[in-house]
C-alpha cells in the first residue's frame, strides 16, 4: 500500500470531490473521461500493482528482482526526461518507472466508470449483475447512478476494497459475492443488464483465481457456464453485454443465438476509445436483447 500511495498520493477529500463529479457526468455522452478514477486509484491500486501481468510479472515483483529493476531504471534513464527535480524527488522518479514498467511489461486494466455509466444509461439498465466484478470501476457506476449492483469475483482480497469503495456512497444498493461465478445461483438475484469484462484466458494473473489450465478449459468450465446461467436468469427485455476480444465472443455465439449488436473498442488501449462502427483494429462490447 505504501507503493500505490506513493505513486498516487490520494486524500479522502479528492475521493469526495472526484466521486461527486462522477454523479454529475453525464451519462449521454460517449467518453473516455478519467472520471472516477481516483476514487478507484484509492482503494484498488495497490491490489492492481500485485497482480501479474500476460508477462507475469507485477510491479512489485519487478521491484524486488534485483536484474528486473535494474533494467527498469536503466530505461527510464534512457527514454524519460530524469531532471534534478526528478532525482530530488523519489515518488516522481517512481511514477516514471511505473510507467516504464507498463510500457514493458504489460498493465493491468481497469475499466472506466464514465464507459460503464454511459452503457448503463444506453441501454437503460436499473439492476445490474457483473460476474467478473474485478477492479470496482463497474461498480463504482452504478453506484453513481444509484442502480443496485451485484458484483462476483473469485479473489477474496478485494473484499476491504470494495468495502471502502461502497463506502464513499451511504446510499449505494451494492451486493457483492467473492465466489468464483461458476459455483453462484444467479436465480437468487434480480437484474436486467449483465455487464462485464471477463479475463481474458488468464492472460492476467489474478490473485484466487481458479486454474482452469487451458483456454478449452477455460471456456468449458467457467465462461459458457456462466454466460448462461447469466442468461437465464435474465430479465425479459434485459441486455446481457461483454467487453472481450473476438476470440472469446467466438467461443460462445452460437450458445446464445441472438442478434448480436457490436460496440467498438480500440484495440491500441482497451479503454481508450468508443465507436459505434467497428475496424480490424477494434475488440467489443457485445451486447444481446432478451426479448
Amino acid at each position: 500500500m505504501d507503493i500505490a500511495k506513493r505513486l498516487r498520493p490520494i486524500d479522502m477529500n479528492e475521493i469526495a470531490d472526484d466521486y461527486k463529479k462522477l454523479q454529475n457526468f453525464s451519462c449521454r455522452i460517449q467518453t473516455f473521461s478519467r472520471v472516477g478514477l481516483k476514487v478507484l486509484d484509492k482503494f484498488f491500486l495497490y491490489k492492481r500493482l500485485a497482480t501479474k501481468t500476460k508477462h507475469h510479472i507485477s510491479f512489485l515483483n519487478a521491484m524486488k528482482n534485483q536484474k528486473t529493476w535494474k533494467y527498469i531504471k536503466a530505461k527510464t534513464r534512457k527514454i524519460k526526461q530524469i531532471t534534478q527535480k526528478n532525482k530530488a524527488d523519489p515518488n516522481r522518479l517512481l511514477r516514471k518507472e511505473y510507467d516504464v514498467f507498463q510500457l514493458y511489461y504489460g498493465t493491468i486494466n481497469q475499466f472506466r466508470p464514465a464507459v460503464a455509466k454511459w452503457l448503463y444509461c444506453k441501454l437503460g439498465a436499473t439492476s445490474i449483475l457483473d460476474f467478473s466484478a474485478g477492479w470496482g470501476g463497474r461498480c463504482l457506476a452504478a453506484m453513481s447512478l444509484g442502480i443496485p449492483y451485484i458484483g462476483i469475483d473469485s479473489n477474496k482480497t478485494l473484499a476491504p476494497s470494495y468495502k471502502k469503495l461502497i463506502n464513499v456512497d451511504p446510499n449505494a444498493d451494492v451486493t457483492m459475492i467473492f465466489k468464483p461465478s461458476e459455483t453462484v445461483d444467479f436465480s437468487k438475484y434480480s437484474y436486467d443488464l449483465v455487464f462485464t469484462s471477463p479475463p481474458y484466458f488468464m492472460l492476467e494473473e489474478y490473485a484466487r483465481m481458479p486454474e482452469y489450465g487451458s483456454k478449452e478449459a477455460f471456456i468449458e468450465k467457467f465462461f459458457l457456464p456462466v454466460c448462461k446461467k447469466a442468461w437465464a436468469s435474465l430479465k425479459e427485455g434485459g441486455h446481457m453485454a461483454l467487453n472481450m476480444p473476438e476470440e472469446m465472443f467466438k467461443a460462445m455465439k452460437d450458445s446464445i443465438p441472438v442478434k448480436v449488436q457490436k460496440i467498438s473498442m480500440k484495440l491500441q488501449d482497451r479503454h481508450a476509445t468508443l465507436s459505434l462502427t467497428g475496424s480490424a483494429s477494434s475488440e467489443y462490447i457485445y451486447v444481446w436483447h432478451k426479448v
